[in-house]
């Protein structure tokens, strides 16, 4: 069966361009799963399948008793893999296809960047969304943002947790937490790092101030 989300959701999105050594990531994604974070999101997408795979693997073999971890945008990576399930892009592999791959216990999430975007993969069966981009962020500096404000819109729309992504660090986490989302993204705030055990545990405290809307219970992490 699937472990539903927390309420209070952190997760972190792995990022090679800030730590290339698989080694040196582990450790950080091990320390940061310590303090706090309980979905990783394996994202490396300009690897060959075959090394997305070894690297999901061996990020799930490290710490996926205590997170759940997804393969960013390829089910048959994440079945191959061992992962909780995958995320999807908003455009790109469709749920169903997704659900079919991985079975019904899988973990799927899916980002959106729109309400309407929000409330359809809601409908098509996603386990949760990264709504974005929140704030300005690095990885998108000429993107569109929308706020706090689509944040309160789209958690008002649906029911599945709203997870809130971009921009996204220790001084606005509880703002994001109190527009409604029951989780928050990060990639810098806590990759690469230098204790990124501190870094997610500054998030997770943070995170506490927040009123996210409905519970979703789940085994704690220790």
């Amino acid at each position: 069966m699937i472990r539903p989300l927390t309420d209070k959701t952190l997760s972190v999105v792995t990022d090679l361009n800030i730590i290339p050594d698989w080694d040196q990531l582990a450790v950080c994604v091990m320390s940061s799963v310590r303090g706090g974070v309980n979905l990783v999101q394996v994202r490396a997408k300009l690897l060959s399948p075959k090394r997305q795979q070894a690297l999901a693997t061996k990020i799930v073999d490290l710490v996926g008793v205590h997170a759940q971890v997804v393969v960013n945008g390829h089910p048959e990576i994440a079945k191959a893999s061992g992962a909780t399930g995958v995320h999807l892009p908003e455009e790109g592999t469709s749920i169903n296809d997704a659900r079919a791959i991985l079975g019904h216990s899988a973990l799927i999430g899916k980002s959106v960047h729109s309400t309407n975007a929000a409330v359809e993969a809601e409908r098509d069966g996603a386990d949760y969304i990264y709504f974005g981009t929140v704030f300005d962020t690095l990885s998108h500096p000429s993107g569109h943002t929308n706020g706090l404000t689509g944040v309160i819109k789209s958690s008002n729309a649906v029911s599945i947790p709203v997870i809130g992504i971009g921009g996204i660090n220790g001084e606005n986490v509880r703002s994001v937490m109190n527009a409604g989302a029951s989780g928050v993204a990060v990639i810098s705030a806590i990759i690469g790092r230098r204790d990124s055990y501190r870094a997610a545990r500054t998030l997770k405290q943070a995170m506490s101030g927040g009123r996210s809307g409905a519970a979703y219970a789940t085994s704690k992490i220790e």
